[in-house]
Parts: C-alpha cells; sequence; structure tokens
C-alpha cells in the first residue's frame, strides 16, 4: 500500500501508523499522504470522504490546473511543482476537511517529504492542517528558485559571451532553446502565483495572523521569480531583435551594393545588345576604331557611375 497515514496530537508528534482505526481520539491532525496510489487506494479515498466526484475524477484521473476551491465542508487544492525532466509539471492534489489532510500525487514528490521530516523533528503543539499546507507551498515555491536561477545564469552567461557576435547562425537557436524554457517555466509559475493570489485574499486557508504572514512571505519569493524571468526574458529579447536588426542591416548593404552594380552594367547592356544585332546598316560596324571606341564608352559610363555614387555618399 502507497498509503501514508500519520497523525498528532497535543502532546505528540506527528506519528506514523498502518491503519486508520489506530487514530486516538484526541488527534489534532490526520495525514493521509497517497503516493502513486493503485485504483484500489483511490477508491479507498472515495468511499471514506464526501468529496465533489468530479473533483475526485479530475484528482484520479487527470493532471488539473493549479487551482483554489472552497466547498461547504471542506476546501481542495491544487499545487504544481517542477520536474527536472524538460520542466514537466507534477501535480500534487490537497484536500482540508476539519483536521483532516489529504495529499494525492501519482509521482513522489520531495516538497511533501521534507515537510513530512519537518513536522516530525519540530514538534508544535499549536499545528494545523493549514500550516502543514503553507509549509508544502513554501518548499514548492522555494525550490522554483533553481530552475529560475539555472536560467537566469544562462541568460547572463550567454550575454557575456555572445552579446556582440553578430555572425553566428548558432546563437540564435541557443537564444530559442532558453526562450522556451523560460516558457515552460512561466507555466508553471504564473497560475502558481494566481493560486498564491487567491489563498491570501478569498481563501479559508489563511485566516489568522500568522498565516496571512506566512503566505506574505511566499508572495515575496514566487514575485522575485517572476521578475527574474522576466528580466532574462527581456534579455533574451533584446538580443534576439539586435542579432535580427544586424542581420536585416548587412542584407539592406548587400543588397544596395548588388543595386549600384545593377545600375553600372545597364548601360553596358544596352550598348553591347545594340551592337550585338548585327544589322547590315550599321556604319559603326565597319569602322577601325569602333571597338575601342565602344569600350572607352563604356568605361567612361562606368567610371561616370562610381563618381556619381561616391558623391552621393550611396556606399
Amino acid at each position: 500500500m502507497s498509503v501514508s497515514i500519520y497523525y498528532q496530537t497535543k502532546e505528540q508528534p506527528l506519528t506514523s501508523i498502518k491503519h486508520a482505526e489506530d487514530i486516538p481520539s484526541d488527534a489534532t491532525i490526520i495525514w493521509y499522504d497517497l503516493n502513486e496510489p493503485t485504483e484500489e487506494e483511490s477508491d479507498y479515498l472515495l468511499k471514506h470522504f464526501e468529496f465533489n466526484p468530479l473533483e475526485m475524477d479530475d484528482t484520479i484521473h487527470a493532471n488539473p490546473r493549479a487551482k483554489y476551491k472552497a466547498y461547504e465542508n471542506y476546501q481542495n487544492i491544487v499545487f504544481h511543482t517542477i520536474s527536472p525532466r524538460e520542466y514537466e509539471i507534477e501535480v500534487l492534489n490537497i484536500f482540508i476537511k476539519d483536521n483532516v489532510l489529504i495529499t494525492y500525487h501519482h509521482r513522489n514528490i520531495r516538497e511533501v517529504n521534507t515537510v513530512n521530516k519537518q513536522v516530525k523533528n519540530h514538534f508544535d503543539k499549536n499545528l494545523d492542517c493549514e500550516d502543514i499546507v503553507l509549509f508544502i507551498l513554501d518548499h514548492i515555491v522555494d525550490n522554483y528558485f533553481y530552475y529560475v536561477e539555472d536560467i537566469s545564469d544562462k541568460v547572463f552567461m550567454f550575454e557575456d559571451e555572445h552579446g556582440r557576435d553578430r555572425t553566428n547562425k548558432y546563437m540564435m537557436d541557443h537564444i530559442f532553446d532558453l526562450r522556451s524554457d523560460i516558457i515552460k517555466l512561466n507555466r508553471v509559475i504564473m497560475p502558481m502565483k494566481e493560486v498564491i493570489d487567491t489563498l491570501q485574499n478569498e481563501s479559508r486557508l489563511v485566516q489568522d495572523k500568522r498565516h496571512k504572514m506566512y503566505i506574505q512571505h511566499i508572495i515575496d519569493h514566487i514575485a522575485k521569480e517572476e521578475s527574474m524571468l522576466q528580466t532574462a526574458q527581456d534579455i533574451t529579447r533584446e538580443i534576439r531583435d539586435n542579432f535580427e536588426s544586424y542581420t536585416t542591416f548587412r542584407m539592406n548593404k548587400v543588397m544596395q551594393i548588388l543595386t549600384i552594380v545593377s545600375v553600372i552594367f545597364m548601360p553596358l547592356t544596352l550598348i553591347a545588345g545594340i551592337y550585338g544585332m548585327n544589322f547590315q546598316n550599321m556604319p559603326e560596324l565597319k569602322w577601325h576604331y569602333g571597338y575601342y571606341a565602344v569600350l572607352l564608352l563604356m568605361l567612361v559610363i562606368s567610371l561616370g557611375c562610381i563618381w556619381y555614387f561616391k558623391r552621393k555618399n550611396i556606399f
């Protein structure tokens, strides 16, 4: 079985038990942690708690969005953690009903394990289910820093190393990879920020002064992460725009040179075309110095065009 059951009383710290029947009547916290649950264990959750069937169906069979919902006699919260595998989203479903806390997740989530050890090692007789949820949320948000700082470091190192590069075609591939990672992180952090704002302003989870101070601490952290990602995104956008502007400038210079060459050769092509028609009534064809005269004319026209473009500062 992958259902772990814990309880805490006013005198006893968080304790693990094997069967729900062993929970004492004076327990202040009862915690069911379902990690990679089987179908049988999910059925147990459905049968023993009167939760919304649609909510439970999303919890068991889907990957719901980050959210907070308050029902008449319980609260449902969904948090998103980040997997190191390509910044994949891992879902943590939480239910709070009176003094019962249920955490449901299809993969092992280290933040839950960390908080579990923290609560066991630091006994607080006034601890409640809301505290544990805020502890988990705090660890989730703090772990975002690992990925956000990694992206920020990559962006700043890239800017230092390649900020003046103009011709490396691999540079743009790297930039788009970085921007893709930033977008993946934003897909996690932005919805979670909305959930945290909801917890602060509209939820039953944050009621007393202690909880409000703690949620403000979490908000400060996620706001900093959002700001770091925005800065990284702005830097990559500026590098991309600079590269594209310089590429456009180089293309314009190339087109300008090609246009000048075309303009110079247009009259020469016209002269060559006229004297290449081979009509019989063309006196110049029989002129002894005609060939040299035409070459000289072409040279004068070419030099004249070059002189004109130089004078106009066209190149």
